[in-house]
């Protein structure tokens, strides 16, 4: 039986996108260090690095980030 995949979304985009840490780190403009820290839940990203790696990277938000939905407030 194979093992629940915890990975974060951006690792396992990454791996299945088949790039590296390097190339990630290279598109976004950020450090190996910084990708690998994001992977592994050590660091979190802002809402403005989460949309400019989404965007540099041509994907979704959603597809590199665990996104909470937001609330629905009433149409206030």
């Amino acid at each position: 039986m194979n093992a629940p995949d915890t990975s974060s979304p951006l690792s396992r985009w990454r791996r299945g996108a088949g790039w590296t840490l390097q190339e990630v780190a290279d598109v976004v403009g950020c450090s190996t260090a910084m990708i690998s820290r994001l992977e592994r839940g050590q660091r979190n990203a802002s809402p403005k690095l989460r949309i400019a790696m989404a965007r540099r990277l041509g994907v979704a938000v959603g597809d590199l980030f665990e996104v909470e939905p937001l609330e629905d407030d009433g149409g206030k």
